[in-house]
């Protein structure tokens, strides 16, 4: 059973958010807007998160309208119960996915840049263990830690591309509005898909002390993380060009290696990127995996949510093992983002507007 003391503040909100969007995006974002808009990939970025924002602004309103209630309990008020428990095995079966692609791409990323000998399974049970260990004591400590581990991994990263700047080539990013409106549109949509992730207040709703806070938590959430794909997109374009960053697997990390500390302290940032992908991943496979086992846990009214962390376990370390190359795991990305908008925009969306019609509020039958 969850502890009393299960209630996330407002900072311990935002930083739970944007630790869970950023992972994927930080490495891949950068090649996908740049292979939908050239020059042009940045204003991708801004759009995309007002895309994100809008969308998150539905999430925001019906955790307003139902106060205290989680998805399940407020979708069966307005949908029914069968459907409200279709769609709630459809959370538990995204989180789990989405649990197990976040750490199938860290063992990728980790075998390409560091471990390169070590057995993925072996890195998979290693995170998967570490992860576990924290969830199980419940909500409060795993929205703590990211909100303790959000500085420490943005204020470095932002300080090792900064390093690339006098050698960056700002004329890369023209020239501007130069791409078709439909490849932008396209692109757009896509880069909202790089915000999956804010579907996790869906279950964490009821967990805020601030529900009264909670459009401001996600402007905050959603606003911080375009800014910073943003400065990414941005430095790398001009630090290693737009033709090779299309080219490149993870730009986002390609370009820290490329970058030497002035007077030559650290010849190469290989290991401090390594830590820091560390916890960018580490941070959004636990609230993820966590989610996913409450809402199992709201799903079956069970007495104990920690029973579905182990239930969980092997389906994500199956599906996470599973994946033969990157390009699989890739395309499982895919899957993933577009089951992000489907349980995290479109069905609250039409779950909100039914509740508007029939007009069902939060303490009504």
């Amino acid at each position: 059973m969850l502890t009393n003391n299960d209630m996330i503040t407002v900072p311990q909100a935002v930083g739970l958010m944007i630790m869970t969007i950023l992972e994927i995006g930080l490495l891949i974002l950068p090649r996908e807007v740049a292979i939908y808009a050239g020059s042009d990939g940045w204003i991708l970025v801004i759009v995309g998160g007002l895309l994100a924002l809008a969308g998150s602004l539905v999430l925001s309103t019906l955790i307003r309208r139902f106060p205290g209630e989680t998805f399940i309990e407020y979708s069966g008020k307005v949908i029914g119960k069968f459907l409200s428990f279709v769609v709630g095995v459809g959370l538990v079966i995204h989180f789990t996915l989405a649990t197990s692609i976040v750490i199938r791409t860290f063992t990728d990323v980790t075998n390409a840049f560091m471990l390169e000998n070590t057995p993925r399974e072996f890195i998979i049970i290693t995170q998967m263990l570490l992860t576990v260990y924290l969830i199980r004591h419940g909500i409060e400590p795993t929205a703590r830690i990211a909100e303790i581990l959000f500085p420490i991994l943005i204020v470095p990263i932002f300080a090792m591309y900064l390093i690339a700047i006098p050698k960056a080539d700002f004329t890369e990013l023209l020239p501007v509005f130069n791409t078709p409106i439909k490849s932008m549109a396209m692109g757009s949509l896509n880069t909202m898909f790089s915000f999956f992730g804010v579907e996790i207040l869906l279950m964490l709703g009821p967990y805020l002390k601030r529900p009264d806070k909670i459009y401001w938590t996600m402007f905050v959430s959603v606003g911080v993380a375009t800014l910073i794909y943003l400065f990414v997109v941005v430095i790398t374009f001009v630090g290693i060009g737009v033709q090779n960053t299309k080219m490149l697997i993870w730009p986002g990390m390609t370009i820290i290696r490329m970058i030497t500390a002035p007077g030559r302290v650290f010849e190469r940032l290989d290991a401090l990127a390594m830590a820091l992908w560390t916890i960018a991943s580490f941070t959004t496979a636990n609230s993820l995996y966590l989610t996913g086992a409450l809402t199992a846990f709201h799903l079956t009214k069970a007495r104990e949510f920690k029973f579905f962390i182990s239930i969980l376990f092997p389906w994500i370390y199956f599906i996470a093992s599973l994946p033969p190359n990157i390009i699989a795991t890739e395309k499982l990305v895919y899957v993933v983002k577009w089951g992000s908008i489907s349980v995290g925009i479109i069905i609250p969306f039409f779950i909100l507007l039914l509740a508007v019609i029939l007009k069902k509020k939060g303490g009504t039958a």
